[in-house]
């Protein structure tokens, strides 16, 4: 009779208890295992990407795994969404975005709180007096002037630390307001994206 044999880091990502995602080793490298619970497919981070992946079934390829620690995960996820809390109550101003992080429960990460996308820049503040140092005063006096309005805008491409960044704000449905600041690679589409959580600060959401 055969038997099949299920590799303990799919048992691991298949338990509702644990956590979506798990740290294995492939080829010598930190790879990112995924779940998706309601479709219960099992997926892998790709190679230099921070979300994007495909469907996983390589189990012989894992050299090893690296279990979470524990009441050290949680403290940190917990930290992680308190930040969020923190910032956000020194908003002016309202968004749906903000609303969740009001919302979100600190016992769950800032991806399972759709908070964030679950990045490397999750919790990375920068301050917008950091991002007028590379746009200039009256590039950011427009941002803040078309908030302040609650009109929409964008800014042309400026150099940021070697990045292309983009300052934008767009109003949004029952007189709420979102802005963002986008630090991409240069001449691409594809980069490191940051939401205004408070007058002065941008914090990380997501990577692309």
């Amino acid at each position: 009779m055969n038997t099949t044999t299920i590799h303990p880091a799919e048992v691991y990502l298949r338990n509702p208890n644990n956590p979506s995602s798990l740290y294995v080793k492939i080829n010598g490298k930190r790879r990112r295992l995924f779940i998706n619970r309601q479709e219960g497919v099992i997926g892998i981070i790709a190679e230099r990407k921070k979300r994007k992946g495909y469907r996983f079934y390589d189990w012989a390829s894992i050299q090893a795994v690296y279990y979470p620690t524990g009441e050290d995960d949680k403290e940190t996820v917990r930290k992680e969404v308190l930040k969020y809390k923190k910032l956000a109550r020194l908003a002016s101003h309202t968004n749906a975005w903000l609303r969740q992080i009001a919302d979100a429960d600190p016992e769950k990460s800032l991806f399972e709180n759709h908070i964030t996308t679950g990045t490397t820049i999750d919790g990375k503040c920068i301050r917008l007096s950091t991002i007028e140092k590379y746009c200039g005063y009256m590039v950011m006096e427009c941002f803040r002037e078309a908030f302040k309005k609650k009109e929409k805008y964008s800014s042309y491409r400026f150099d940021f630390c070697g990045y292309d960044g983009t300052l934008w704000c767009e109003p949004r449905e029952d007189g709420d307001m979102a802005a963002g600041f986008m630090k991409e690679y240069r001449n691409t589409g594809n980069g490191y994206y940051y939401l205004l959580i408070n007058d002065n600060t941008m914090i990380g959401y997501d990577i692309d």
